[in-house]
Order: structure tokens, then C-alpha cells, then sequence
């Protein structure tokens, strides 16, 4: 019985997962899913470390329908406390990737497109707060800084940068998602290696 149990624990352990196809949990429109979303596409401007528009100024926060409804549960715990939630980026091409990639090659900061990313699973998402009238909230860093202090768990005194780091994190833990050591703006959902590549939108 102990064997049989040691067995099952190990085929169906989280390392043993299946994998999700794009016709089990496809990309949808996390606006239209999630109260309350601010969608500001850091990658639809050239003010960001490619130096040039990567998305069409139009695009969408696409995610997977349950990274969205994850999303959504964080999002009402956070509208309890003051705060909306602000994309930055969700779903990314890999022509976005690649770009990035060579703007900043560095795994763990940008991932390597002959790899792929979490991002470009629809499984990943990065955020910042805005307060309940939508007024962008200043957070520990700004978003793309991958100095020592946009680490998740970086050195802070107590005061609201502090207070809204930390109220992100609890709100999307809760939810389901893992935070980016190195980003305290990078959320994704466990596991998320499970999910194939997306397709284009």
C-alpha cells in the first residue's frame, strides 16, 4: 500500500503534470475578466529598454482564461484595500521576446527566446497599482529597472512603498501566482511551463 502510494505520489505530483492545451484554457481579453484593470502596455510605447514599440498602441491584456480569473480574485482583495491593478505586460510574442532579449540579455531579468518565457505562455503578468480613482501609485522601482532594489524581497522602510509591494504580493500569492525574485512587478501562475506557447493575436 505504502509502494502503491509512493508510486502515485510521484506520477501525480506537481513535477508530473500534464500539459494544458491552447483549447483548454485560451488567451481572452483579462479586461473584460478582471475589475477594475488599468491596461498600460509598457511594451506598446518606445519608452521602454528595446527603445521602440514593440506591441500596436491598441494592444490588448491577453491571458489565459484561468491566469484572468486568478487575476480577478487578486484584484478584488486589492479594491478592499484601495488599490486597482495595472498591466504592464501580459501575453508577448516572440518577436517581442527576441527583442528584448537583445536589448538585455540577461536570464533571469529577460528570458531567452530560444527558451521562450512565461510571458509568451499567456501565464505570466507584470503589474503596478493605481488608487481607486485609477491615479498611478509610485511603487519601489520603476517597472524594467533590474537594479538590487526591484527585487521582491528587497530592503524597504516601512512606509507605502513598502505597504504596496507587500499588498500586491499577499494578494497574488493567495491567488495562485509566484512572484520573479528578481521583479517585484513579475507575477506568473505556478507551473506555468505547462502551458504551450500562445499563438499570435
Amino acid at each position: 500500500m505504502l509502494l502503491a502510494l509512493l508510486i502515485a505520489a510521484q506520477t501525480y505530483g506537481p513535477q508530473h503534470l500534464p500539459p494544458v492545451t491552447d483549447s483548454e484554457d485560451p488567451l481572452v481579453d483579462a479586461a473584460e475578466i478582471v475589475p477594475g484593470l488599468i491596461v498600460d502596455l509598457a511594451y506598446a510605447r518606445a519608452d521602454n529598454i528595446a527603445g521602440r514599440p514593440l506591441y500596436p498602441p491598441d494592444a490588448k491584456c491577453r491571458l489565459r482564461r484561468s491566469v484572468a480569473q486568478r487575476l480577478a480574485i487578486a484584484a478584488g482583495a486589492l479594491q478592499k484595500q484601495g488599490f486597482l491593478l495595472v498591466a504592464r505586460d501580459c501575453a508577448r510574442t516572440l518577436a517581442a521576446q527576441r527583442a528584448l532579449w537583445k536589448a538585455h540579455p540577461h536570464p533571469g531579468a529577460v528570458a531567452d527566446p530560444a527558451r521562450g518565457s512565461l510571458h509568451g505562455r499567456g501565464v505570466a503578468v507584470d503589474l503596478e497599482l493605481a488608487d481607486l480613482l485609477g491615479a498611478r501609485l509610485r511603487m519601489p522601482t520603476a517597472f524594467d529597472d533590474f537594479g538590487p532594489d526591484a527585487g521582491a524581497d528587497a530592503p524597504l522602510p516601512d512606509g507605502p512603498l513598502k505597504q504596496r509591494r507587500e499588498a500586491l504580493k499577499a494578494a497574488m500569492h493567495a491567488a495562485g501566482f509566484r512572484v520573479n525574485p528578481k521583479e517585484w512587478w513579475h507575477y506568473s501562475r505556478l507551473y506555468g511551463w505547462r502551458w504551450p506557447v500562445a499563438p499570435p493575436p
